[in-house]
C-alpha cells in the first residue's frame, strides 16, 4: 500500500515545511469554494488532506499507484453523484479541487509542489465565477499571500527551513516577501483594471449550471418554498431613494406574477400578450424615483417598487408588470426605477385574462370550493366583500409561522381546515384559490417586502429573508388591487422586517453598536459593488473619454496601456530598490570596500575567514602598516560584535578612517 521508492535528488526533495505550506495554500483555495461545495465532498477533501499530512509526518513513503487511482475514481464519482454531472461551473471547480488533492497525495518533490501551487492560483480565481464581493476578494488575496509564501519556502536557498519548528509552515520572511510582492503588483493591476478593454458580454457561453437562482425566489411557488428563506440574512438588493421613501407598509418589491395552478404549484403565464392584454397603469399619486443594486440572481427578472411606471433601461415590462432584463443577472446589476404607490392597474380586463385569472384544476380541495361558494351566496357578486370575509377568517383563527407540517393531496383544504398556520405563500395561495373559486379574478405576486435602513450609507437593504408573496384581485372600476392576506394574520410582517416578525428588536447583531458596525461593513460592500463590480464597458468608455483616450482607437489605447504599465512597473521597481537601499548595512559595505582595496594589493579575504584572522594576515603581509591595519580591524570587530546598537556617527568615523588608509 505504501511503496518505498527510490528517493529524488536531495536538491529537489520536498522539505516538510514547504510541503505543509503547499498544503495550507491548497486548503485555502478549497475553502474559497466551501459555500457552494456539497458538504460530503468538502468533508472528503479535508479528510484526505489531513490523512496526507499525518502520513508524511510519520515518514510513510510514497503511496502505491493503485491506491492513488482508487482515490481519483472515488472523488470523480462523488463529484458526479453530488452535483449531477462533471461539467459546468460548480462541477468543474469541484473536479479541479479533487484533482489537486490527489496530486498532493503523490507530491514528493519541489517540482510537484510548484505544479500544485500553479493550479491553486487558478482554483482561487475560479471563485469569482460564484461571488465577486469584497469579502471574496479579500479572502482570495489572503490565499495569494499563502501561495506566494509557499513558493518562497520551495526556494532551496531558503535557510529558514532547517531552523523552524516542525509544525510551522511559513517563515516570517516568506510571509513578508509574499505580502510585499502582492503589494507591488497592485499598481500594475490597477492599470489593467482601468485600461484593459472590457467586453460587454463574456467571450464564452455560460455553463449549464450558471443559471441557478441565488435569491431563493424561483419562477414557481409551492407550500414552504419561501419559508426556507426566513433565516437567510444575506443581501438580495440595496435601494437608494431619490427623496422621501414610502412607509414600510407600501414597500412591496414586485417580481413575478403567477397565474397557473395545478393543485399544489403556482406558475407564471409566459404569453400574456396572446390574451390581448396591454400594460395599463393610471398614476394617481406622485412618482417615486430610486436606484436598485441587485445582487446576482442568474435569472432575468428584476424587482421594482409596486407599481412600476415603466421598465428600467435594457429591460422590458410585461402586461402584468413583470420586469425582465435582456440577459440573466450573473453579476451585481444597478438600474433605476420609477414607481407610484397610488395607482389603478388595468381597469379593463380582456376576456382571455379573466379566464386565466379564474381557472382552477378540475378537482381537489372540495371544502375550500364549498366555502367560497357559500361566501358568494352570502354577499353576491361583490369581490371586495368576498375578500373581506376571507381576511376576517384568517384574522380570527390563523397564525403566522414558517414551521408548517407537510400538506396532503388537498393542500388548500389541509391548510384552511386542519393546520391553520403558515408562511406568506400559504396565505397567498389559499386566498387566491378562494377568490377564484368564488369567480373573482385573482393572481399571486412574488417579490420582497420591507427593507432595513442602513444609516451609514443612507440606503435600504432588502434581504433574502424579506422574500414575500401576496395577492391581487380584479375589481371593476378599480382594476387589479393588492390584497396581502399575511397582513390580516401578522400585521408586523409588513410593518417590520420578516425576521423581526418573530424576534422582537431584531437579532443580537442588529442591536446597539454592533448594528452600526454591520451597517458600515455593508456600506463597504456597497462601495465595492459600485466601484469594482459595476465597472462595465460603458463606464470604462466614459472614464477614458474624460481623459482624452479613444477606446475605439486600438493603437491609442495600446500606447496608453503600455505607458501606464511601464510607469506602474517603474514605480514598483523604485519602491523595491528604495527598500533594498534602506535595508543595506553601511558598516558591512564599508568593510567590504576596505577588503576590496586590500585585494588589489594581493591580500584576498577568504569566504570563511573572520575579520580578526584576515586582519592579522594582512598585517603580516604589510608590516609597515600593521598598526593601522590592526586598528581598523579591531574597530570593525568592536562595532560589529561588541556593540548592541551602533550609532551612525561611529560608523561614519570608521568609514572615514578606512578611506584614509593608503597602501604603500
Amino acid at each position: 500500500m505504501f511503496a518505498r521508492t527510490r528517493p529524488a535528488a536531495v536538491a529537489d526533495t520536498l522539505p516538510w515545511a514547504a510541503f505543509l505550506a503547499t498544503t495550507l495554500a491548497l486548503l485555502g483555495s478549497i475553502l474559497l469554494h466551501a459555500r457552494w461545495l456539497p458538504a460530503s465532498l468538502l468533508s472528503a477533501f479535508l479528510l484526505l488532506l489531513g490523512l496526507r499530512v499525518a502520513l508524511r509526518w510519520r515518514g510513510v513513503g510514497r503511496i502505491a499507484l493503485w491506491l492513488r487511482l482508487l482515490v481519483v475514481l472515488a472523488l470523480v464519482a462523488m463529484v458526479g453523484s453530488s452535483l449531477g454531472n462533471l461539467f459546468g461551473r460548480e462541477a468543474g471547480s469541484a473536479l479541479l479541487a479533487a484533482m489537486l488533492v490527489t496530486k498532493l497525495i503523490e507530491s514528493e518533490t519541489r517540482r510537484d509542489a510548484r505544479i500544485v501551487l500553479t493550479v491553486v492560483a487558478f482554483l482561487a480565481m475560479a471563485g469569482f465565477l460564484f461571488d465577486q464581493g469584497m469579502l471574496q476578494a479579500t479572502m482570495t488575496a489572503a490565499v495569494c499571500v499563502l501561495m506566494l509564501a509557499a513558493m518562497y519556502e520551495l526556494d532551496p536557498a531558503s535557510a529558514q527551513q532547517a531552523q523552524r519548528a516542525p509544525l510551522r509552515a511559513f517563515s516570517s520572511a516568506g510571509l513578508r516577501e509574499a505580502a510585499r510582492h502582492l503589494a507591488l503588483a497592485i499598481p500594475f493591476a490597477l492599470v489593467c483594471f482601468f485600461l484593459f478593454p472590457r467586453l460587454s458580454a463574456p467571450m464564452w457561453g455560460a455553463p449549464q449550471d450558471a443559471f441557478t437562482g441565488r435569491t431563493g425566489i424561483s419562477d414557481t411557488m409551492e407550500p414552504g418554498a419561501l419559508a426556507g428563506l426566513a433565516l437567510d440574512d444575506s443581501v438580495a438588493m440595496r435601494v437608494r431613494f431619490d427623496g422621501e421613501p414610502p412607509p414600510p407598509a407600501q414597500r412591496y418589491w414586485r417580481g413575478l406574477v403567477l397565474w397557473n395552478f395545478d393543485g399544489r404549484i403556482w406558475r407564471g403565464a409566459e404569453m400574456l400578450s396572446g390574451f390581448g392584454a396591454e400594460r395599463a397603469l393610471e398614476q394617481r399619486g406622485p412618482g417615486i424615483g430610486y436606484e436598485i443594486t441587485l445582487e446576482p440572481t442568474d435569472k432575468r427578472w428584476l424587482f421594482l417598487l409596486d407599481a412600476p411606471l415603466g421598465p428600467p433601461e435594457d429591460a422590458t415590462l410585461s402586461a402584468d408588470f413583470q420586469a425582465r432584463a435582456a440577459r440573466p443577472v450573473s453579476s451585481a446589476l444597478r438600474y433605476r426605477g420609477q414607481s407610484s404607490t397610488n395607482y389603478r392597474m388595468q381597469t379593463e380586463l380582456p376576456r382571455g385574462v379573466r379566464t386565466l385569472g379564474t381557472q382552477l384544476p378540475a378537482g381537489g380541495n372540495p371544502r375550500a370550493r364549498a366555502l367560497a361558494q357559500d361566501w358568494r351566496t352570502q354577499v353576491g357578486d361583490d369581490p371586495r366583500a368576498i375578500a373581506d370575509l376571507a381576511l376576517r377568517s384568517f384574522n380570527q383563527s390563523f397564525s403566522y409561522s414558517f414551521e408548517v407540517p407537510l400538506l396532503g393531496g388537498d393542500p388548500i383544504d389541509d391548510f384552511l381546515f386542519e393546520v391553520r398556520s403558515g408562511w406568506c405563500e400559504h396565505y397567498a395561495s389559499a386566498f387566491v384559490f378562494l377568490m377564484r373559486a368564488a369567480a373573482v379574478p385573482a393572481r399571486v405576486v412574488v417579490g420582497f417586502q420591507g427593507g432595513y435602513y442602513n444609516r451609514s450609507g443612507d440606503y435600504y437593504v432588502v434581504r433574502r429573508s424579506d422574500a414575500h408573496a401576496w395577492s391581487e384581485i380584479w375589481i371593476a372600476g378599480e382594476g387589479w388591487v393588492r390584497v396581502d392576506p399575511t397582513a390580516a394574520v401578522a400585521p408586523e410582517r409588513v410593518s417590520r422586517d420578516a425576521r423581526q416578525a418573530f424576534e422582537a428588536g431584531g437579532t443580537w447583531y442588529e442591536r446597539g453598536w454592533l448594528a452600526s458596525v454591520r451597517d458600515r461593513f455593508d456600506l463597504a460592500g456597497y462601495w465595492w459593488t459600485q466601484a469594482v463590480v459595476q465597472f462595465s464597458a460603458v463606464r470604462q468608455r466614459n472614464l477614458l473619454d474624460d481623459v482624452g483616450i479613444d477606446i475605439d482607437d486600438g493603437r491609442q489605447l495600446a500606447f496608453a496601456l503600455l505607458g501606464a504599465a511601464v510607469l506602474a512597473l517603474a514605480f514598483a521597481a523604485l519602491v523595491g530598490g528604495w527598500r533594498r537601499r534602506r535595508g543595506r548595512d553601511p558598516l558591512r559595505e564599508a568593510w567590504r570596500d576596505w577588503c576590496a582595496r586590500l585585494a588589489k594589493a594581493g591580500i584576498v579575504r577568504a569566504a570563511a575567514e573572520g575579520p580578526h584572522d584576515f586582519g592579522e594576515r594582512a598585517a603580516a603581509a604589510l608590516p609597515a602598516q600593521a598598526d593601522a591595519i590592526r586598528a581598523l580591524t579591531h574597530g570593525y570587530v568592536a562595532l560589529r560584535y561588541a556593540t548592541v546598537q551602533v550609532g551612525r556617527g561611529a560608523i561614519d568615523e570608521w568609514r572615514q578612517r578606512a578611506r584614509a588608509f593608503r597602501l604603500r
